[in-house]
Order: structure tokens, then sequence, then C-alpha cells
């Protein structure tokens, strides 16, 4: 059986990692790859701090062994998933030991060593125009080139994925996506890593009173990488200065925590941070031979670092899926959209108070506390930690003994619970 994966970005590779168990491989990519960690045009948000969970990290360990110490040898930082310094609304995060490995790295230093350790054929400046169609089946895809064959074909081809246009062609019509806007963008510059910075940092954004935010990560070659967050359409502009006047107007302004810290690059922007799934599953007349992953079916705002893991689990769906028949293609369909639902719920939920004005409701009210009790609690914290990381799932924030310990600070005010519960990171 041969496999055709469109794309050679993480989902891509990582799909390509499994099918690899049971198929001939090929994996197409419309850029031009090079054997070195760089930038490249098919993922403009590589320049920007990605969170690679810990859920991930697990996953690519299992997929690849020794990934992570060769990830490590090559100069990215191993923490604990506890170390991380976040302040949201109320105040500075508790902070305690996790046991969670924690990786902070580039994006294309983790895609360039996972791609040379895929034994897939990997063939780039591969331009894919659309399906080949063989009766109501996919039997492979055409390029500028011509046609290559395929028993099945994996649409990993991210945001920027043709697929619903290409079945359209053949009078597949697939649900209109459903779109969320907060209207977020990135502004990332690389400085040299001041020695006593944390491994990583973050202020967090809120709906809708807090619009500026920023995420920065302590990457391989000992530099940091800050990306500087704005929502609703308030974004950091491209110019040093300016630049340097929005992180300034931060809750902690980090220029000062910046001060040593040298500029090694200009500064680069990305806003295509929409969160669009497409319901595939939902497609009735949905051909054999194809299937979707990664962000080519649910693409979440990359505020939130769950794109990554979200695609590593379901590159593990190959190995219970060996029919790719009709009804075995929707079958997997439904399969990646029940692995993507709670978290395209939890992040698209967070989008929409962006974008409409929302009553808070019971569960927002808990979230509240929530809030208020990961300032202050440290045992509230890695239960939290966990839920995010995908390690846990989000039911173990809903229990007696969490109910017991949230129900300690509900007498705690905003006033109060606006101080930082720890040192300031500098």
């Amino acid at each position: 059986m041969r496999a055709v994966v469109v794309g050679s970005g993480i989902a891509g590779l990582l799909a390509a990692r499994v099918l690899g168990e049971s198929h001939d491989v090929v994996v197409l990519e419309r850029d031009k790859l090079s054997d070195e960690p760089e930038y490249r045009p098919g993922v403009p948000q590589g320049r920007h701090v990605h969170g690679l969970l810990v859920r991930g990290g697990e996953v690519m360990e299992e997929l690849f062994p020794g990934l992570r110490a060769e990830l490590v040898a090559a100069g990215a930082p191993l923490a604990d998933a506890g170390d991380m310094r976040i302040l949201n609304p109320l105040g500075w995060l508790a902070t305690t030991h996790t046991g969670l490995p924690l990786l902070s790295l580039s994006r294309p230093l983790l895609e360039t060593r996972i791609r040379r350790r895929v034994t897939a054929e990997v063939l780039d400046d591969v331009h894919v125009t659309g399906l080949s169609f063989r009766g109501g089946d996919v039997d492979g895809v055409l390029t500028r080139d011509g046609r290559i064959a395929a028993d099945l074909v994996v649409d990993a081809s991210g945001r920027s994925s043709k697929l619903p246009a290409w079945l359209a062609q053949a009078g597949i019509t697939a649900p209109e996506p459903e779109v969320v806007d907060s209207r977020t963008g990135y502004a990332t510059r690389i400085y040299t890593a001041p020695q006593d910075f944390p491994v990583a940092y973050a202020e967090s954004l809120s709906a809708p009173s807090i619009s500026r935010g920023c995420a920065v990560m302590r990457i391989e070659g000992d530099r940091l990488m800050v990306t500087a967050q704005g929502a609703a359409g308030d974004h950091a502009p491209r110019d040093p200065e300016g630049y340097e006047e929005f992180l300034d107007s931060l809750r902690v302004p980090i220029s000062e925590l910046l001060a040593e810290a040298e500029p090694l690059t200009p500064v680069y922007l990305f806003a295509r941070t929409a969160s669009r799934r497409n319901a595939f599953e939902a497609t009735a007349n949905w051909p054999g031979g194809l299937v979707a992953v990664g962000d080519a079916v649910c693409a979440f705002n990359p505020v939130y670092g769950q794109g990554m893991t979200v695609a590593a689990m379901e590159a593990l769906l190959f190995r219970r899926h060996d029919d790719f028949s009709a009804e075995g293609c929707r079958a997997f369909q439904r399969e990646v959209a029940k692995t993507a639902r709670g978290t395209w719920a939890l992040s698209s939920n967070a989008d929409r108070g962006w974008v409409e004005a929302r009553r808070r409701g019971v569960l927002g009210w808990y979230l509240k506390k929530w809030q208020v009790g990961i300032v202050h609690d440290p045992d509230l914290f890695r239960r939290f930690v966990r839920v995010v990381h995908m390690v846990a799932p989000p039911v173990s924030l809903f229990n007696p003994v969490v109910f017991r310990r949230l129900a300690k600070y509900s007498r705690l005010g905003p006033r109060r619970a606006r101080r930082p519960a720890g040192p300031n990171p500098r």
C-alpha cells in the first residue's frame, strides 16, 4: 500500500512516521527544504514562540526514541513544566515541581530533527494542485508536473489547505468551516538570553479587558524568543521602537527583564491566527482513499500552543485504522474530530470573548475561581498544568477535593488576588 502525505510540517511528518509501519510513504512539500533548522515560507508561524505541550513531547518520544535527548544536546533547554512564570489576570501563578518535562525550542529545530528521523521519502518543491479520482474514491494527487498515484492520500498541508476546493471540483461539498477570529497578532524578535531569565515566561491575554500579553521562551543557541501578543486587532508594530513600546505597555514592562539582552533579529509579524474547524466527518459523500489531519482539519489560535500536540495524538490514530474505504475514511475523520473536540472547545470559547458579548454563567464563574486558586495554591496549579499539557483530562478539574480547595479562596476579591504570589521573575 502506498500513502502520499501532502505537507511536511509536524502533522505530516508524524503521520508519515506511523503510516510507515504499514505503508510505503511519500511526503510532498511545496517549500524547498534544508537539512539545517531554517525558517521556511510554508510555516510563517515558525518564527514565533511554539509551545510543545508535555503530552505532545511524550508522543514524539514514543515515535522517535531518544528525540528529547537529541534536542537537548542540540541546545534546547529542558525544564519542569511547573517552572514557567505566568501572569494571569489576577496575579502570578503559584509555581511548584510537577515532574513533567518541558522542552523549550524553536519550531525549525524540532521539525528538522523529526524529518531526519522519518524513513519516508520526502520530495520538496512539489506543488499539489488537486486530487485524482477513480470512480468515487481518491487514487492519487495532481501536481504541476503530473499525477502521483496513491492508495491513500493524507492532507496535512495545514492552515493553507485547499482540500474543500479540491473536493468541490469533484462535486463533493464539505460543510462550511466554523471560524472564531479573535484578531490576535504576533510580533517576535530574538535576543541573547540573560543568564537569570526563566526558561519560559508569559503574560496571558484575557477577554475582553486585557488585549496585550507576551510569551517568552529560551531556545537553542542560548537565545530568547520574545513574542508580543495582541488580541482584537491591538497588535505590536514591526518597527523596533514601536515593538519595544508595546512591550513596555504590558502589566510587567519586560524591557526591564531584557535590559541585558541584545537583539539578534528584526521584528517579524504574523496575524493569521483565526481558529478554524472543518467538520469533514459530516461530509455525506466523503471519498475513500482520503483523510485529513492537523491544521487542515482544525487550526487553533497559536496563542494556546495546542496544534502540535493535537497533531501528534491524531497521528497515533493510524495505528488503529487499516480500512481506508469510503466508510473507513469517514470513521477516521470522526476519530480526528473526537481527538480535537475538547481542545477546540477550550480555545474557541476563550476566543469568543473577543468577538461577542457572553454571559459568564456557571462555567465562567467556576473558571474565575480557578484563576484565583492557581495564583495562591500550588496543588491547584499542579492540577491545572496537567490539564493544560493534556496529560490529564479536563474532568480532573471537577471533583470534591478541588471544590474544597477552591472554596478557601472564594473570599478573595480581585484586589487581593492581583498581587503576585511569588517573586518577580527577574
